[in-house]
């Protein structure tokens, strides 16, 4: 079943699109962990970095790294300290060591891991094994927050329509969907009072959403993909 045009109340439509850019530029609905393919992870430190909206003019990015050690274990930990977090220079890898690139204290990769704070090692960030896939939960990322400088943060875009790369079936109960390329995005049906009815976070180019759920109308699907955000309207008729 092909999206269908549909008449609605212009008023509803426009404050909806209001309410999805209010969303965008303050972090909310946002993912509630992030994964990383144990596949991926060796004895060479890898980094990443989460980028926490404080609000609509300051963000902070804040640094972590996963290494395996010498016995198989995982190591995930804040590319920071409590002590010199403030110099902003993190920690390199000196073999089977994490070098404080501001004092020059190193650390066993094996001793990695201690909740203990105060110190001069790589802040504590805790994470579980679930399958093949390393788990953090984004709010203990954002636990770490005050050990990264703030940054002016202006770089939000107004919602535009879902480009043509961009493929949306619509069938009885459910939403398929076709992206141009794997990349982490964040997908949400809205009703058309801007309530937000289904949330999730794929690195997937192509989805099935269940909306079983969900009632005969209109609503709206919003897909955030780094600092874009796309949204199509969609009609249901059972």
């Amino acid at each position: 079943m092909k999206i269908s045009s549909t008449k609605i109340n212009t008023l509803n439509y426009i404050s909806l699109l209001l309410f999805v850019v209010f969303l965008m530029n303050f972090n909310f609905a946002k993912a509630q962990d992030k994964r990383h393919p144990v596949s991926e992870i060796t004895q060479t430190a890898k980094y990443y970095s989460y980028q926490y909206i404080i609000d609509g003019s300051t963000l902070k990015n804040i640094e972590y790294f996963i290494v395996k050690d010498g016995s198989g274990n995982f190591k995930t930990a804040f590319n920071a300290c409590e002590v010199c977090y403030k110099a902003d220079k993190g920690y390199s890898q000196k073999g089977d060591k994490m070098h404080c690139n501001n004092c020059g204290n190193e650390y066993p990769i094996e001793n990695l891991g201690s909740q203990d704070t105060g110190g001069c090692w790589p802040g504590y960030l805790p994470h579980t094994i679930s399958g093949d896939e390393i788990v953090i939960q984004i709010s203990d990322i954002e636990k770490g927050a005050y050990l990264f400088p703030p940054e002016p943060y202006s770089d939000v875009n107004d919602p535009m329509n879902l480009p043509p790369s961009f493929t949306l079936i619509v069938k009885v109960y459910e939403l398929l969907l076709t992206m141009p390329t794997p990349a982490e995005r964040n997908i949400r049906i809205f009703d058309m009072n801007a309530h937000i009815l289904s949330s999730l976070t794929s690195n997937a180019n192509e989805l099935s959403i269940n909306t079983g759920n969900l009632s005969c109308g209109v609503y709206m699907l919003v897909i955030q993909e780094g600092k874009y955000t796309y949204y199509r309207l969609f009609n249901i008729g059972r």
